[in-house]
C-alpha cells in the first residue's frame, strides 16, 4: 500500500470516555491530491519539546540521494510544522540509525548449520542478495547455499547436532554438539559449544558436561523490552534447557524432572549453569524474557508420572530445531530466480536436511496440554516455578462486558504468543486458540493470563474475536487476516485503577506483485489495526472493546512496522486508510 505524505487540515476529533472507560483522543488529517508517493520511515517522540515526527522517505532522481518530508505535531495532535529536505543517503545514515538503507542491491555471506542425512553437524556458507523497494522501504532478499564443511572432534570423530544460535551481526555461528563416541552416551552427556566464522574457521568456546543423558528441549536467544533493536542487529545471550533421557535405562537421571538451565553468551561464554526441579515432565518451554533482571520461562505442558516419566515419553517429538536457518530462507534457497525449484545435482548439494521450528510446531500445536508453567530466575536460580493445570483456568475464566459466552480453554489447539508486566510484579500471558483448515491454522479466541508476582494464576481473561469477516477482497490468497496471530499489550493507568488491553491484530490482507533481482513474486501483506478495553484491578471486571477510528465508521489501518509510542503518560498510534487518502493520529491518556 502506497503511503501518501502531504498532510493538510483537520477533519475533526473526538474523546471517548464513556465506552470501556478508555480516554481516547482522535484527529484525522485529509491527503493533498499533490502529494507524492513515499512510505513512512520513522515516528520519533522528542519528550522535552512533547512533539512527534513523521518522517517520510522518498527515492531522489540523484543516486544515492534522499528525499524527506518531517512533519511535526504536538501532544494534542495539531499539526506544528513541515520540512522537506534532500539529502545523501549515507548522511542520512549517520543522522538516523532506523534508516535501513544500504544501497539498492547488496550481498552479505553468513554461515548455516543444519543435521546431515546421518544427524552429524554441516556448516555452510550462504550468500544473501538484498534487494530495496523503495515502495515499501524494505529489502527483500534471496539466498544461495555455498561451501559447506562437516564438524570434527579433534579425534576426527563426527559430532552429533543438538542447537544452533545464528549470530548475524557477527557473521558468526554458535552451535551445541554432541561428542560421538562408540560404545558410549557421550552424544548425551558430553556437549561442545562450537564457534564457527563465515569462513567457516572453527573453534570449541565451551564444554557443558551432564553425569546423566540429557536432551536439550528449549534453545532460542532472550527477548527483552526493546523490541525497537532486532537480535539480528543486537545479539542477546542463549537460553538452552536440558531435560534427563529415559532412554539409557543404566545410565538415567533417578529424578525425570531434574531440568538444567544455561545461559550463553553470543560468543558462547557461559554466563548462568544451574539445576531445577520442574514440576511437569514435558514443559514446552515457549519463550524466555528478560525483564528488570530476571529471565521468565513460560510455555504449556503435561504433566504424567512425573516420577516416573521422563521427558521424551510425555513430549515424544523433537522440540528444538535442527537448523539454523528460518523456513524463509530454506524456501528461498531451495528455489531458482524463476521461481522453479532446482533439481539434479544442485539440489543435492544445497538441501538442508534441518527441520525449522515452524515444523517442528506441527504436531506439538496439535497436543493436548493438560498445565501451563511459567518460571522466573534471577541471580542463578528460581525464584519461583507456577504450574496451575487446566480446571485452574476455566475456575478463574473472565470475558468483556459486552460478550455473552466465556473462551474455553481445554489446553487443545493453543499457542502462546506474548508476554507482558505491570509494576505491582505481576505477569501477563498472550497467547490464541486455532482451528485447522485446509492444513492451515484460523485463529479465533485471544487469551490473557495474569499471574500474580509469586506466579499465582490470578485471571484467564478470553477475548472472541472473528477476523473472518474482515478477509477483504484476497480471501482466496494465500494468506488471510483470520492466520495472523493477535498481539497484546497491558498498559497501567496513573491512579493504578485500570490496566488498558491493546489488541493488534490483523483487519485485512492486500496482496501485490514484487519485482526485485530481476524477478517477480506476489507478495500478501496483512494491515493491522488495534482494539482496545480496561481491565478494572480491584475486581478483575473487563470492558467491552472498541476500535481506533470507530467513530470515523471507516476502517485504519497501522502504518507498516509501527505499534505504540509512549512520550510522558501518553500512548500515540498512527495510521491511514488503505488508499492512504486519510490519516488518523489516536492518543491514549494513562493518567485517567
Amino acid at each position: 500500500m502506497k503511503k501518501i505524505i502531504l498532510l493538510a487540515s483537520i477533519i475533526n476529533f473526538g474523546i471517548h470516555t464513556a465506552l470501556a472507560q478508555v480516554p481516547i483522543l482522535e484527529k484525522t488529517y485529509e491527503v493533498s491530491r499533490k502529494a507524492k508517493n513515499g512510505y513512512l520511515g520513522n515516528i520519533e517522540m522528542n519528550k522535552e519539546k512533547e512533539t512527534i515526527d513523521m518522517i517520510y522517505i522518498l527515492p531522489s532522481l540523484l543516486p544515492r540521494k534522499v528525499k524527506t518530508e518531517i512533519y511535526t505535531y504536538d501532544k494534542d495532535l495539531n499539526l506544528l510544522n513541515t520540512v522537506r529536505e534532500e539529502e545523501w543517503a549515507e548522511k542520512l545514515k549517520t543522522r538516523w540509525k532506523w534508516f535501513n538503507y544500504k544501497g539498492d542491491v547488496y550481498s552479505t555471506i553468513n554461515l548455516a548449520a543444519s543435521v546431515d542425512l546421518t544427524g552429524g553437524v554441516v556448516f555452510r556458507q550462504k550468500q544473501i542478495t538484498y534487494y530495496y523497494n523503495w515502495y515499501y522501504g524494505r529489502y527483500t532478499k534471496k539466498v544461495k547455499q555455498l561451501e559447506k564443511i562437516k564438524a570434527k572432534t579433534e579425534t576426527d570423530s563426527k559430532y552429533a547436532y543438538k542447537a544452533s544460535y545464528e549470530v548475524e551481526a557477527d557473521s558468526n555461528l554458535l552451535v551445541l554438539a554432541g561428542r560421538t563416541e562408540k560404545k558410549t552416551h557421550r552424544a548425551f552427556t558430553h556437549f561442545d559449544v562450537l564457534s564457527c566464522d563465515n569462513k567457516i574457521n572453527i573453534k570449541t568456546t565451551n564444554t557443558l558436561e551432564f553425569k546423566n543423558p540429557q536432551v536439550v528441549v528449549f534453545s532460542a536467544p532472550l527477548k527483552d523490552d526493546n523490541e525497537a533493536l532486532s537480535n539480528d542487529d543486537f545479539p542477546r545471550d542463549w537460553i538452552l534447557v536440558f531435560a534427563p533421557m529415559g532412554t539409557f535405562k543404566d545410565d538415567r537421571d533417578p529424578n525425570p524432572t531434574n531440568y538444567s538451565y544455561v545461559r550463553l553468551t553470543p560468543q558462547g561464554q557461559i554466563v548462568e549453569r544451574f539445576n531445577f526441579d520442574s514440576p511437569s515432565n514435558g514443559w514446552r518451554i515457549l519463550g524466555a524474557y528478560e525483564k528488570d533482571g530476571s529471565v521468565f520461562l513460560y510455555g504449556s505442558a503435561i504433566t504424567k508420572d512425573p516420577k516416573e516419566k521422563y521427558f521424551e515419553k510425555v513430549l515424544p517429538f523433537q522440540m528444538v530445531p535442527t537448523t539454523s536457518a528460518s523456513q524463509e530462507e530454506k524456501d528461498l534457497a531451495a528455489t531458482a530466480p524463476s521461481g522453479v525449484p532446482f533439481g539434479g545435482f544442485a539440489a543435492m548439494g544445497s538441501t538442508d536436511y534441518g527441520a525449522t521450528q515452524e515444523a517442528l510446531d506441527v504436531p506439538l500445536d496439535e497436543l493436548k496440554y493438560t498445565n501451563f508453567q511459567i518460571g522466573k530466575i534471577t541471580d542463578g536460580k528460581f525464584d519461583f516455578i507456577s504450574s496451575p493445570n487446566i480446571e485452574e483456568f476455566e475456575k478463574k475464566k473472565a470475558k468483556p462486558a459486552d460478550q455473552k459466552k466465556y473462551v474455553a480453554f481445554d489446553g487443545k489447539k493453543f499457542v502462546v504468543n506474548g508476554i507482558s508486566f505491570t509494576s505491582s510484579g505481576d505477569v501477563f500471558i498472550s497467547g490464541q486458540d486455532f482451528v485447522k483448515k485446509d492444513n492451515k491454522k484460523i485463529y479465533k479466541g485471544v487469551y490473557m493470563f495474569q499471574f500474580e508476582p509469586k506466579g499465582n494464576l490470578k485471571k484467564n481473561y478470553g477475548v472472541f474475536i472473528d477476523q473472518s469477516k474482515k478477509k477483504g477482497f484476497m480471501s482466496n490468497k494465500l494468506l488471510t487476516s483470520d492466520m495472523i496471530m493477535a498481539d497484546n499489550s497491558i498498559f497501567e493507568s496513573s491512579d493504578g485503577k485500570s490496566l488498558y488491553w491493546l489488541m493488534r491484530s490483523a483487519k485485512t490482507v492486500v496482496c501485490h506483485t514484487e519485482t526485485s533481482g530481476g524477478y517477480k513474486t506476489e507478495t500478501c501483506t496483512p494491515l493491522f489495526g488495534f482494539d482496545y478495553g480496561s481491565i478494572n484491578i480491584a475486581n478483575g471486571e473487563l470492558s467491552e472493546f472498541k476500535s481506533f477510528g470507530d467513530d470515523e465508521k471507516r476502517e485504519y489501518y497501522l502504518y507498516a512496522n509501527t505499534s505504540s509510542y509512549k512520550m510522558g503518560h501518553n500512548l500515540f498510534f498512527f495510521s491511514e486508510t488503505k488508499k492512504g487518502d486519510k490519516i488518523l493520529l489516536t492518543r491514549m491518556d494513562l493518567t485517567k
